[in-house]
Parts: C-alpha cells; sequence; structure tokens
C-alpha cells in the first residue's frame, strides 16, 4: 500500500480512456504518447472547435471536446467524501491522509488527488452526475452537473409538495434560483459537459408503484405523482387551471366527467374550486391512465420550457441531458419523444446486463434521434458488512467484472451511445446505508476489488477502438 491508501500495481504505468497518467501531486493529465487531447478526445477524429463540450454524428454519434476532438465519457459516480468519514472508516483514512479534521486543506487536497488516481487505475476519463463537486480543489477531467428543478426522484419517495406547480409564476422564479447557485459559476467552464435535471423522476404510476427492494432501490410505498397533485390544487392555482383547461377539452360534460371518476360535481366550476378531491396515489375503482398521461405531457413540457430557458439565459453552451429516465420503469414514448426535443441527449439508469435494455434503447433512439447516455449502473457482489448492494448481484468479483466489460463493450459498439457512468466509487456499508448499499470498487479503506481495476482499465484502453468498430 501506499501512502495514499490504495495499491500502486493498480495505477502505476498505466493511461486509460482520457490518456491520464498520474503526475506530481497525484493530479491527472493527458499522457505525450496517447493520441487524445487535454480532455481525452481522439485527435485522429477532428470536429471544429468551440470551446464548449457538444455532440455530433460522424458515422457515430460522439460528444466533441471543446478542442475539436471526438470523445466518448467512461465515468465514476458517488465519489463523495462521506464515504470515507464513517464511523468505521475515518481512523484509517486521517491517518493515511495525516488530517485530524475533514476541513483541513490537507484532506481535501488528498480526497481530490486519490479520486483523480483512481479515475487513472480505472480507466475512467469523466465523474458522472452522482458526485458532490464542491469537495473537490478542482476537476480537471470532464464532468457532468445535477440540476435538481423538480426534486422527486423515486428514490426520495418524495411527498406531494415536492411536486412543484410549473404552470405558477414561482416556478420561473425557483428555476432561476438554481440556475443562479449552480450554473452561473460554471457557464465558462471547459470541462463541464452539460447538465442533468431530477435523476430518475416519479413520472407515472409504474414509477410510483408500492414495491420491496429492487436490484435498482430499496422499498417503497405507494407514491403521489404530478397529475394527481397539480389536479387537487385550489381554483387559483395555475396549475388546478390547466388541468381544468384540458379536462373541458376531453369531456363535454360535468356528467361524463363523474361519471369517469365516480364523483358528484355539479359543475366544472365547483370541481375547479375543490381540493383534495381525489386520492394522490392510484385508485383502483378509478381508470384515469389516459387523463394523467395527456395532463403529464402537458406538464412535462411546460416544465422544459422554462427548466432550459432559466438554464440558457445563463449558459447557452453547455448541454442539456434532461432528466434521468429510469430504464426498469420506462415512461411513454411519448413523454421520452417530448424530453427529446427539448434536450441534447437522452439521459436514462438500468441495472442489468445489456440485453435486458436493448429493446428499449432501440425504441428511445429512434424515437428521439439523440445520442444515448447511460448515467447510473452497476453490478454488485454481496459480503457480510454490505449484505443489500444496489445492482444486479454477482456471486464473484471475476463474474461482475466479466458483466461488466461485456455490458460496456456492446452499449459503445452502438453508433448511438455516448457515455456510461459506474455506480459507485467505494462500498458503504450497511453501518451507514442500512437498506441499500451503493457498491463501490474498492473498500472503505482504498483496497480494490480484483480483479474490476484490471478489467476496467483495459476496458478503457480500448474504447475508441470499440466505438469504431461497430462503423
Amino acid at each position: 500500500m501506499t501512502g495514499l491508501g490504495f495499491s500502486r500495481r493498480a495505477f502505476m504505468g498505466k493511461t486509460c480512456a482520457a490518456g491520464l497518467s498520474v503526475v506530481a501531486g497525484g493530479m491527472p493529465r493527458c499522457s505525450a504518447a496517447e493520441e487524445v487531447d487535454r480532455f481525452g478526445g481522439l485527435k485522429a477524429l477532428r470536429f471544429e472547435p468551440t470551446g464548449f463540450f457538444r455532440v455530433e454524428n460522424k458515422k457515430r454519434w460522439w460528444f466533441v471536446t471543446p478542442d475539436g476532438a471526438a470523445f466518448l465519457s467512461f465515468g465514476l459516480n458517488h465519489p463523495n467524501q462521506e464515504y470515507m468519514l464513517q464511523p468505521y472508516n475515518i481512523e484509517h483514512w486521517k491517518q493515511v491522509f495525516g488530517f485530524r479534521n475533514p476541513t483541513e486543506p490537507v484532506f481535501q487536497r488528498k480526497f481530490t488527488q486519490k479520486v483523480m488516481q483512481d479515475l487513472v487505475a480505472l480507466g475512467m476519463n469523466s465523474i458522472g452526475t452522482h458526485a458532490k463537486k464542491h469537495e473537490f480543489n478542482k476537476l480537471n477531467v470532464p464532468y457532468v452537473q445535477g440540476l435538481y428543478f423538480v426534486p422527486t426522484p423515486y428514490w426520495m419517495a418524495p411527498a406531494p409538495n415536492r411536486f412543484s406547480d410549473v404552470f405558477a409564476p414561482s416556478f420561473e422564479r425557483h428555476c432561476d434560483r438554481v440556475v443562479d447557485r449552480m450554473v452561473i459559476s460554471r457557464k465558462d467552464d471547459p470541462y463541464l459537459l452539460g447538465y442533468t435535471f431530477t435523476d430518475c423522476p416519479v413520472l407515472t404510476d409504474l414509477d410510483a408503484a408500492a414495491r420491496g427492494q429492487a436490484t435498482w432501490g430499496r422499498a417503497q410505498p405507494q407514491l403521489p405523482i404530478w397529475p394527481r397533485v397539480l389536479r387537487n390544487l385550489g381554483g387559483d392555482a395555475p396549475g388546478k387551471l390547466a388541468f381544468m383547461t384540458l379536462m373541458r377539452k376531453r369531456y363535454s360534460t360535468i356528467e361524463e366527467f363523474n361519471q369517469a371518476y365516480g364523483t358528484k360535481f355539479s359543475t366544472f366550476e365547483t370541481l375547479r374550486d375543490a381540493r383534495s378531491w381525489s386520492s394522490m396515489t392510484r385508485a383502483n375503482d378509478v381508470d384515469d391512465n389516459a387523463d394523467n398521461l395527456a395532463f403529464l405531457l402537458e406538464i412535462m413540457e411546460k416544465y422544459y420550457q422554462v427548466a432550459c430557458a432559466a438554464i440558457r439565459k445563463s449558459d447557452p453552451h453547455h448541454l442539456l441531458f434532461g432528466d434521468i429516465l429510469n430504464a426498469q420503469t420506462p415512461p411513454p414514448d411519448a413523454v421520452v419523444a417530448l424530453i427529446g426535443q427539448h434536450t441534447d441527449l437522452i439521459a436514462y439508469q438500468y441495472y442489468g446486463d445489456y440485453a435486458a435494455q436493448r429493446e428499449i434503447l432501440d425504441r428511445w433512439s429512434e424515437l428521439t434521434g439523440k445520442p444515448l447516455y447511460h448515467a447510473d449502473t452497476c453490478f454488485s457482489v454481496a459480503y457480510e458488512e454490505m449484505p443489500a448492494p444496489i445492482g444486479e448481484e454477482c456471486p464473484s468479483q471475476e463474474i461482475r467484472a466479466q458483466k461488466f466489460f461485456e455490458t460496456a463493450s456492446k452499449s459503445f459498439s452502438r453508433p448511438d451511445f455516448v457515455g456510461l457512468n459506474w455506480c459507485g466509487w467505494m462500498d458503504a456499508w450497511a453501518a451507514w446505508k442500512t437498506e441499500r448499499q451503493h457498491s463501490g470498487l474498492q473498500d472503505p479503506f482504498g483496497r480494490y476489488h480484483e480483479p474490476m481495476p484490471e478489467t476496467m482499465s483495459q476496458f478503457g484502453s480500448r474504447l475508441y477502438e470499440i466505438a469504431q468498430s461497430a462503423t
């Protein structure tokens, strides 16, 4: 072990897909021997440089680096300081890094140093959306920034008040505040790929359904959905008025509406003024699926109009990824097509092998004509301190490595596929995350799970070869 708590053998003398190499201070930079630019882009395939990342289709879809080179993103999620600061491992990292308090500059510096060296060891060239970027001294590798305009991911089990009235002027002001806080300081950053929005939002009853623990998340109760929340607002709420306008188009009389919903409103006006008149969650005796989808499309259209406009007022250059869609509870095609009209890519999450997601990816690619970005995935191996890891479980690290290599290779062989992020960096033990644990590529003390680093490094070194072999 070196003084930073990781295997010297795992990274010494290696370069990753970005051509990164370890230099003084532990920060990675482009190796002169590699045919890549400072961002990890392939110099042999050139585009017009614009100073910012973008996407272009040249025989296949590519990110294009600010300097004009073709780029594909192989990234790491959850490289966060909290994984090193738990009761079971903080003393280890205090000794390794030489700090007494995590607020000390030495911890900040050596944390950043270790993450960057891990990227080299793992053959990775970027940091995904699930990372607390403020924890780093500086990010000199491509990265994605998350913007939670609407905090409704399934893993938060969102309450009704989390579903914003996007038709209200207050939502525009809210989006402007998010941009002021998260976008303005990054608008000129050449290493920023772009912005994701909500991570796996609750959009439909499929997302909201009560379930036990799944490979991609913990158990959850029945959750509300956006259309039901807004239709239960009062008559002065813009969202309720939007619902009423739609219902008047879909139902010729209030009696027809009452028959569909099992209600007894005397007029549309009494429906407009009624608060909390229906369940926030699915009711088996009400078939409101078609109405919910129609209203959801109006909600999503307004949401994307406002959120994207707020970003573009301050940052006209960086890419818009939109919401990270949960492909395990895939939204209706109409929702995916709508999102694709506002974004530069389609971002999604899926925990499983390539064969299980291929049909969805084919359909979404055809629907939108946009490149695909796999924002979050992994395979896992359970052990005593981490008994319920997120991700499809494998019986051994060897099989885990094989599944990763096969899925990543087949994904990047697609001409519409431009990025994949691995979840996550360091194991989270059940002593901290009691229900589901993030499954890292090293244990909480920095010991790599062999042969994952070697397999990932081999994949990273062949990333552009794999991508071009399919074109």
